[in-house]
């Protein structure tokens, strides 16, 4: 039903949460959880600059035809440019590898564009390491809060790391630039009324994919610095009768997204991944792995696979002909065939040259999925797979992953996150240089300047 604008207030108080919310406001474990989310992103961004130089290169070679002011690194490449620029840059090369953490509710990649959000923008205006953790998480908060009452029905068409990623970009910019509450709402208004991205990126696995959250942290960056020019924007967009909600969701859940602002914070939500893959092809990969670990069976005496796996949109990660390594990092059936062959999965795994081996082709001709809804009905917080094998000479072999590794129900641990980073970042630089990145995140909640961390990461 659409509601009347004087109904509900919902941007207002987004605004106004945004504004008055303090890093003191935001309960410890929460504030320890943005800095390993944070240390768990950069490590993506690092890796994918070499894992995925070709798509990284494009953004990066336009960015420096472009120039801009020299005021916020571009990770990895030496130079800087201005915030919005070096934002778009670090999102995109984030999201190159498809490694970085995932938002259940709204099925969102948020940190890739917030870390680049804040720190394009913390380092414009010489923030202090709470500065950032504290927009970090308040971002979070509003594009977690909108996303989650606007699916599933968001999903049909929209890729949400896009849509409610340039909100959540938005609002920690203009914690970072101290806009106050008025302000903050212009600039969400100016965000929703530029939100955009459709789901075929993840169907076919496009360049567009990557693209995404670098945008949304461009546009929130640039947005945000709009309002504090002293620009205005629409008031109340999200709750409009033809505005944000009403037009990207069938039945919007809008009284709610402000229901308990401050009570419990979405970042506990958020799932870490364990492999560099489509979230959805998580549970099956370790169910598969541990049937195979457990009974000592082999690619040749596999007759066929069937997941069940939870039903989101329908076909999504069931891409039997992936044409890149991130279309294929995209395949619930590539992924898993993947991990029969190799009995692993990992970064350096997905290249060109695996696309059209002989071994993966025919696995997954093996491979049957099934949707089943039931599955989010039990499991709303998950992507829950079951998984039977039916293997030459024994009964057929059942196991099911409901919570797989990184769910906050199953998390990784510190020393977890921490060993991630560093396989990821020795795969782009020295190991002496990922230890003086990696001792500059942990103390992140306590620094007073974080200009070394952003030459680090500049180097």
């Amino acid at each position: 039903m659409l509601l009347r604008e004087e109904e509900v207030d919902t941007t207002r108080q987004l605004a106004q949460f945004v504004t008055n919310q303090s890093y003191s406001d935001i309960p410890p474990d929460v504030r320890e959880l943005a800095k390993y989310t944070i240390i768990d992103t950069l490590g993506c961004c690092i890796a994918a600059y070499t894992e995925a130089r070709e798509e990284c290169e494009w953004v990066v070679n336009l960015i420096k035809d472009l120039g801009g002011t020299p005021e916020s690194s571009v990770f990895m490449n030496g130079f800087k440019t201005s915030a919005p620029f070096a934002a778009l840059a670090n999102g995109t090369m984030t999201h190159s590898i498809d490694f970085d953490d995932t938002h259940i509710g709204s099925i969102s990649h948020f940190s890739a564009s917030l870390v680049p959000t804040v720190f394009s923008l913390g380092e414009r205006v010489g923030a202090d390491g709470p500065r950032l953790l504290e927009a970090f998480v308040l971002g979070f908060e509003v594009g977690a809060r909108v996303g989650r009452q606007m699916m599933p029905s968001h999903y049909k068409f929209w890729h949400p790391t896009s849509t409610f990623g340039t909100l959540a970009s938005v609002a920690a910019a203009s914690k970072i630039l101290e806009l106050d509450e008025g302000e903050t709402e212009y600039a969400l208004g100016l965000a929703a009324d530029q939100a955009g991205g459709l789901r075929y990126c993840i169907d076919k696995g496009d360049y567009s994919k990557s693209l995404h959250p670098g945008f949304a942290a461009m546009k929130g960056a640039m947005l945000a610095l709009l309002v504090k020019k002293g620009a205005d924007g629409p008031k109340g967009i999200l709750e409009y009768p033809t505005g944000f909600c009403n037009a990207f969701s069938e039945t919007p859940g809008i009284e709610q997204i402000v229901s308990g602002l401050g009570e419990a914070f979405e970042l506990t939500s958020n799932s870490l991944k364990a492999y560099p893959t489509i979230l959805i092809s998580h549970a099956a990969i370790q169910a598969v792995l541990e049937l195979m670990e457990e009974h000592g069976v082999e690619d040749p005496d596999i007759v066929k696979i069937s997941l069940r796996i939870p039903r989101t949109a329908k076909g999504q990660g069931q891409n039997y002909h992936p044409e890149t390594p991130l279309a294929a990092r995209l395949s619930i059936p590539f992924c898993v065939a993947l991990a029969v062959a190799d009995k692993k999965i990992s970064l350096t795994q997905f290249s060109r040259e695996r696309l059209g081996d002989p071994q993966i082709t025919d696995l997954m001709k093996r491979i049957e999925i099934e949707e089943d809804g039931s599955l989010n009905e039990q499991y709303p917080e998950t992507l829950a797979s079951v998984v039977e094998m039916e293997v030459r000479g024994k009964d057929i072999l059942r196991n099911q992953v409901i919570y797989p590794k990184g769910n906050m129900k199953n998390p990784m641990t510190e020393d977890d996150i921490i060993d991630k980073f560093r396989r990821l970042c020795s795969v782009s630089i020295k190991r002496e240089r990922c230890e003086e990145i990696l001792q500059r995140l942990l103390h992140l909640d306590k620094s007073d300047s974080v200009q070394g961390l952003f030459d680090s990461l500049r180097g």
